[in-house]
């Protein structure tokens, strides 16, 4: 696919989903606000080698054809959104909730695991720049929250040793973020284990109060209250 520019070109017009996009929009989100005044020649020729790879390999039964399309002033990418991964992704954890509202909680795990699968390492890797780095951080965010569901639907079907692994490690990684303790204390609560769930409590509330000078928020607290609830019943 040719340099890191040309590269993006590509990931620019696969993240417009078939909306057209001018050259200027192309130019900002390649070199920002402060663009070479070769920008323009570059870019037209980024998307004339694109349109060759592509058609070579849609030639050759390599992938889905694609095409760019010139379109007033700019371009468009004419693909199957069932070949673009952020699509299928989007759609799939879509019609996951819609699932977990009807009550079908096996099959809305199955389709997260699926649409979760699609991811292959950092989303957006070797593209730098303000836009690419604001669109990376939006789809870790949406990868994030698909992982909090999934990992939700097994704590409730009670499948709690995988997720109380995985919430461990996502915890140490992203220790601010108090919905991964609340799934952990959950996990620990689940398997029987609420002395360990207390303990999380109090690890991110002392780590919270150290180094942000905050309290946990109302859904931790909400927590702790239902396990000691819970252990309080247990004794009577």
């Amino acid at each position: 696919m040719g340099s890191p520019q040309q590269r993006g070109v590509l990931a620019l017009l696969l993240l417009s989903e078939g909306r057209q996009v001018t050259l200027d929009e192309i130019v900002i989100a390649l070199w920002g606000r402060e663009a070479p005044r070769s920008a323009v020649v570059s870019t037209r020729t980024y998307v004339s080698r694109l349109r060759r790879v592509l058609a070579d390999g849609g030639a050759a039964g390599l992938g889905t054809e694609a095409e760019i399309r010139s379109a007033g002033g700019g371009y468009q990418l004419v693909v199957d959104p069932g070949a673009v991964d952020m699509t299928v992704f989007r759609q799939t954890t879509a019609a996951a909730r819609e699932a977990r509202e009807q009550g079908e909680i096996t099959e809305a795990s199955r389709l997260l695991r699926g649409a979760l699968a699609l991811w292959r390492g950092p989303a957006l890797d070797g593209l730098s720049g303000a836009f690419f780095e604001g669109r990376r951080a939006w789809l870790e965010q949406l990868r994030a929250s698909a992982m909090e569901e999934r990992w939700a639907l097994d704590i409730e079907q009670g499948d709690c040793g995988e997720a109380i692994a995985e919430l461990t490690l996502a915890t140490a990684a992203e220790p601010y973020r108090e919905r991964l303790w609340e799934l952990l204390m959950w996990a620990f609560e689940r398997d029987g284990r609420r002395g360990e769930a207390l303990s999380a409590y109090y690890r991110i509330a002392r780590l919270l109060d150290d180094d942000l000078g905050l309290e946990p928020g109302p859904a931790l607290r909400r927590m702790r209250a239902r396990i000691r609830a819970a252990a309080d019943a247990s004794f009577f």
